[in-house]
């Protein structure tokens, strides 16, 4: 059986993920700050690797990089461990700002859902089979 497995440079296509970035090349990634993305799929894509230019520019030192086809869910959570405590008061506050932001829209989400689904014509279509 042979494994295949996609070295990406610079001008590599991604050509997975979402749609909305299916068609970017790694380069575009890095300009757009989609950093966590390309980290992401490094250690969670078995068959996916980088060019050591662009692990360096992610911040994968060699004691967080993985022997390629193989993926890592435990030294992926030690990475963003290490790299979100060496982070400058800066970057946190950013980070600190964009996450708390998405916590409020999914707080948002999950009442409207609950109110949606407490309705009196959704508890009865759904008691019928509806959905």
């Amino acid at each position: 059986m042979v494994v295949l497995k996609r070295v990406l440079t610079r001008k590599s296509i991604l050509n997975f993920g979402y749609t909305d970035v299916r068609d970017l090349s790694v380069q575009m990634m890095l300009d757009l700050g989609n950093h966590d993305y390309l980290i992401n799929a490094y250690f969670n894509l078995e068959k996916i690797d980088f060019i050591e230019d662009i692990l360096d520019e992610l911040g994968i030192t060699p004691e967080f990089q993985i022997i390629k086809p193989s993926k890592n869910y435990d030294l992926r959570k030690e990475f963003f461990k290490y790299r979100n405590s060496n982070l400058s008061d800066e970057d946190k506050l950013k980070n600190f700002r964009k996450n708390k932001s998405r916590g409020k829209a999914r707080v948002v989400s999950s009442i409207k859902r609950k109110e949606f689904t407490e309705k009196k014509g959704y508890l009865k279509a759904k008691n019928n089979g509806n959905f």
